[in-house]
């Protein structure tokens, strides 16, 4: 297939605007599916998991193919709940073009501009449709001009609506200067400019040309003599400003009446850019660091970014992956740059929503998917093994809520790991991990839909089902006063050889983050030194659970002095029960407290929800450590117990409308307040009876 001929498309949009909706219609009115899905009805082709049908949202970025006139198109229907943005993320990273979708009724929704952020961050060439133009409160101009304010975005209309709201029926398309009227089927027929729009259209068509003159200087000159455009330069003027960012070409229909759909095709088709039209793709040798370029044509060494794996129940896991350069042939062989390890496979499939369709070569800009690749993972770059390149990956967010994890069913628990380990093939923005301390398994996502879908998964797909609670706080006990002269004798007596051992210890608190340090200072030969060992052990040992509330000790030195043995009795053990109890007793006479885990949070929100923020970040015991000013945001950073922000997100969503977004990580430990010391180890010993 010829490059030029090659469209791809990520779709995107905030949850609700209904991407999947018009990607369907587009699918339709192309004919590449033979019914108009609907996504309320759970008929759609795009969102075909139980999940995504149960709760009418895209989880999952979906792919299809559609033909159009002489073009080929690859579509990416992005999800637009902010728990599964890493997706559309993904998607962005592979994708040539964009086509964003708003909402005429309700065009600035409150992920609005997180969605634009990453369209800003990725720069593709970008369509924009206003979408439901037959819902009631629907205003085509009232849309552009909100977006226009919140994107701050240069939006040039390439169309116009026909009546509004339930009388919308059709639209002016302003490159043909033509009007179209569409049936319910999505067919449509040309008619003449209705009387009433004319005026409007004259000053639509006048601006639409003065953007496309300004992509060009030897059209803008053209354009400021007052000389007319030829219909010729004013399509190459519009195609070079879309392709250069200068502005986004917006349209206008409804999705679920397929009304608009042949005008985005056609947009798609005419003004977005193939691969050979934005050139060559930059990456590395993976060997020698240096910087390669790979041309789009189907003659160069193949290369191509592995940014999507689906777990398919017949044909196992499918790596998704976009070619950048060369043909990609079945049952051929390519290197994975990441792992420096050769793939084979056999069949190359094209996907259609659930269903793959085996092709017998692919080439740039194609998206393709290769069953069972062995070593191969999301991110990866497959490539010529006699020309090797990487690309790099998109940074993926870091998780924001996590849960403990008991399986209902005993036993299940191997099942549970290996379980997860698949779905994050799947879904890398998942982390499952055991807390060292704690022992719990914990999973991590993007919220709570995410980790609500993530158990369904779990559930549907490996039949196993887990209870959830938040993760218990992994506090640690630590002294505030050095105690002198610590005194514990061990002394058992039975038939035949007792047990005989007494330990003098100093126990002093360290700086904190110390740990622990151990000192031998005796001197004589009250206690032989091989028994040295067995006292250290001991220490160790009793650390591990602290007398207080059975946490793990830090901070603290101890120094063994002195002690007294016997010839017969003393042992090893007997030396190791000495220091066991020697350091529980000395730690109750040194002032112990408990130490909680610290997490430093970055926080961005809105100029007009920073005073809410903080205000709730004192009330958490938060400590602000420095604010900086963005555009209408303000990014947030401070310290706040980890017992504190357990289920931030979801408190961060209220305050903010969902504009909010943070970003967490460990930082260190400090000593609780007395108050919650004494709550804590009553609530731990109460757990322990």
């Amino acid at each position: 297939m010829e490059v030029k001929k090659i469209r791809n498309l990520a779709i995107v949009s905030q949850s609700g605007s209904g991407k999947t909706s018009l990607a369907e219609a587009m699918l339709f009115t192309s004919k590449a599916t033979s019914r108009l899905g609907k996504v309320d009805d759970g008929t759609s082709v795009l969102d075909f998991e139980p999940e995504e049908i149960k709760r009418h949202i895209t989880i999952n970025t979906a792919f299809h193919r559609l033909h159009w006139k002489k073009d080929t198109v690859y579509l990416m229907d992005t999800p637009g709940e902010d728990n599964f943005m890493a997706e559309t993320r993904m998607a962005l990273a592979a994708a040539d073009n964009c086509l964003f979708v708003a909402d005429a009724v309700d065009p600035v929704k409150p992920q609005t501009q997180k969605v634009w952020s990453l369209i800003r961050e990725f720069s593709p060439p970008t369509l924009m449709f206003i979408n439901k133009m037959d819902r009631e409160r629907a205003n085509f101009h009232n849309a552009i001009d909100a977006l226009k304010e919140v994107l701050e975005a240069r939006l040039v209309p390439v169309a116009l609506p026909i009546g509004s709201q339930e009388d919308f029926n059709g639209l002016v398309d302003l490159i043909q200067m033509k009007a179209f009227i569409f049936e319910n089927d999505g067919k449509c027929k040309a008619v003449d400019i209705p009387d009433n729009l004319k005026d409007e259209v004259d000053d639509a068509r006048s601006n639409l040309i003065e953007y496309a003159a300004e992509s060009d200087d030897a059209l803008l000159e053209k354009f400021l003599e007052g000389m007319d455009l030829s219909p010729e330069e004013i399509v190459a003027g519009l195609k070079q400003g879309i392709l250069q960012g200068g502005f986004v070409p917006v349209c206008c229909g409804s999705a679920t009446k397929a009304i608009g759909a042949s005008n985005v095709l056609d947009l798609v088709a005419g003004f977005l850019p193939s691969p050979d039209e934005l050139g060559a793709r930059s990456g590395k040798n993976p060997k020698t660091d240096e910087e390669v370029t790979r041309e789009p044509s189907p003659d160069a060494p193949v290369s191509g970014l592995v940014f999507k794996t689906l777990t398919d129940p017949y044909a196992g896991r499918l790596s998704i992956m976009r070619i950048f350069s060369g043909t990609v042939k079945p049952d051929s062989s390519l290197l994975n740059a990441n792992k420096d390890e050769v793939e084979r496979f056999g069949q190359i499939f094209v996907l259609a929503g659930k269903g793959q369709k085996p092709v017998d070569e692919a080439g740039p800009g194609e998206i393709i998917a290769m069953a069972k690749l062995k070593v191969t993972a999301t991110g990866d770059t497959l490539c010529d093994p006699a020309n090797p390149v990487f690309y790099p990956f998109v940074e993926l967010p870091t998780p924001v809520l996590t849960y403990a994890l008991k399986p209902k069913t005993r036993g299940d628990e191997e099942k549970i790991t290996q379980a997860l380990a698949r779905l994050r093939e799947e879904d890398p923005t998942i982390q499952v991990n055991r807390d060292p301390q704690t022992n719990e398994l914990l999973l991590s996502g993007q919220g709570q839909i995410h980790i609500d879908a993530t158990l369904e998964k779990l559930k549907r797909k490996f039949g196993v089902e887990v209870d959830l609670s938040l993760p218990k706080i992994p506090y640690k006990e630590t002294i505030k006063a050095p105690k002198k002269g610590v005194i514990y004798r061990h002394k058992k007596q039975t038939g035949g050889a007792g047990q005989f051992a007494e330990v003098h210890f100093d126990i002093t608190p360290l700086p904190r983050g110390e740990g622990f340090m151990f000192e031998e200072a005796l001197v004589g030969m009250n206690v032989p030194r091989n028994f040295v060992p067995a006292v250290e052990k001991g220490l160790h040992e009793a650390m591990a659970s602290g007398p207080l509330a059975g946490f793990p000790v830090t901070d603290v030195k101890v120094r063994f002095y002195d002690g007294k043995s016997h010839e017969v009795d003393s042992s090893e053990m007997a030396f190791k029960i000495a220091s066991i109890q020697c350091f529980k007793k000395g730690v109750l006479e040194a002032k112990p407290t408990l130490l909680e885990p610290i997490a430093k949070i970055v926080i961005t929100v809105p100029d007009d929800a920073v005073g809410d923020v903080i205000g709730d970040l004192n009330s958490r015991r938060g400590k602000v450590m420095g604010m900086e000013p963005g555009n209408g945001v303000q990014t947030i950073t401070a310290l706040v117990p980890v017992a504190e922000i357990q289920k931030y997100v979801l408190d961060l969503n209220a305050m903010t409308a969902g504009r909010g977004k943070f970003t967490i990580e460990p930082s260190h430990y400090e000593e609780l307040p007395p108050n919650l010391v004494e709550k804590v180890v009553a609530e731990h010993k109460a757990e322990k009876e």
